[in-house]
């Protein structure tokens, strides 16, 4: 990502958010119940403890930094349901910009048929990664790719290329919980890269650049403190309502887009018709298609 220090240490914005991915998964409405039934395995010990205390551990993480929980409950089905379609339509190719502890590769295997899939990856987290699904008995699918990478320092076409990856294939880049983090710079050097071929599309998150400069105050931006005093601090983000132009002068247009409030709506409706919680005001998930 873009500080060193990630590079010599395990990701722990990851982690969080796989401790949140595991405790969605315990909710009781099923509307709002997360997806990701394997996040408890890349748990170690006192957060497996944090886990089964989560009565009383989650109300302080939510406290800490509230908006997030929900908002990985919404961002986590909205990639589940990016994945799965392009298995649906055959892609040639997945791509995961950033994989993190993801697990999709893992919980949607028998529907993998021709796809070859990409993790790209620190070192370290990777290698961690691995450790956990090794510990836990889950076999990498044949058709998944491991491939180490520092977005904000290796060229990303030549290190998928030399993973296998082909360029004239249609491919899906899944970028979650990445671009916050790099340069302005590697993003468009990443957009730059998945536009070469026309029947690509990515889908991703980002914030609002006005969050980052501290022009403006959003519900849940003690997130981006947060981040400015670690190791993992906020980088990018693309002014408010200004996406489907930052994105169309990078060759992109937009498939789909969805403001906090729209992912409330979408992903945190409960059984009742009631909203299960508030989202960060300041982030927003897109989906785009590379122009023709």
């Amino acid at each position: 990502m873009s500080n060193q220090a990630i590079d010599q240490k395990p990701s722990r914005t990851a982690g969080i958010v796989c401790f949140f991915r595991a405790c969605s998964n315990k909710e009781k409405d099923e509307k709002i119940r997360g997806p990701d039934h394997l996040a408890k395995i890349y748990l170690k010990g006192f957060d497996r403890l944090l886990l089964t205390f989560r009565k009383l551990t989650l109300p302080i993480a939510k406290r800490r930094v509230p908006g997030t929980y929900e908002y990985v409950i919404a961002r986590t089905k909205f990639f589940d349901e990016a994945f799965k379609q392009a298995l649906t339509e055959n892609y040639p190719q997945i791509v995961f910009l950033g994989a993190g502890y993801d697990t999709r590769p893992y919980r949607f295997k028998d529907s993998i048929k021709q796809t070859e899939i990409f993790e790209l990856d620190v070192p370290t987290t990777q290698q961690i990664k691995k450790q956990f699904l090794e510990k836990s008995n889950i076999a990498i699918p044949n058709k998944l790719h491991f491939v180490p990478i520092n977005f904000n320092k290796e060229n990303l076409s030549e290190v998928l290329n030399e993973a296998g990856f082909k360029i004239n294939k249609k491919t899906l880049f899944i970028w979650e919980g990445v671009t916050e983090y790099l340069t302005p710079e590697a993003v468009d050097s990443t957009l730059d890269f998945i536009r070469q071929n026309s029947g690509n599309a990515v889908a991703f998150n980002y914030i609002y650049k006005s969050v980052i400069d501290g022009t403006c105050d959003y519900y849940g931006t003690e997130v981006v403190k947060a981040a400015s005093e670690s190791s993992e601090p906020y980088q990018f983000g693309v002014e408010e309502g200004k996406i489907e132009q930052f994105l169309n002068d990078r060759g992109f247009e937009i498939v789909a887009h969805y403001t906090a409030e729209e992912l409330e709506k979408k992903y945190l409706t409960k059984n009742d018709g009631s909203l299960f919680g508030k989202i960060s005001g300041h982030i927003c998930l897109v989906l785009a298609s590379a122009k023709n």
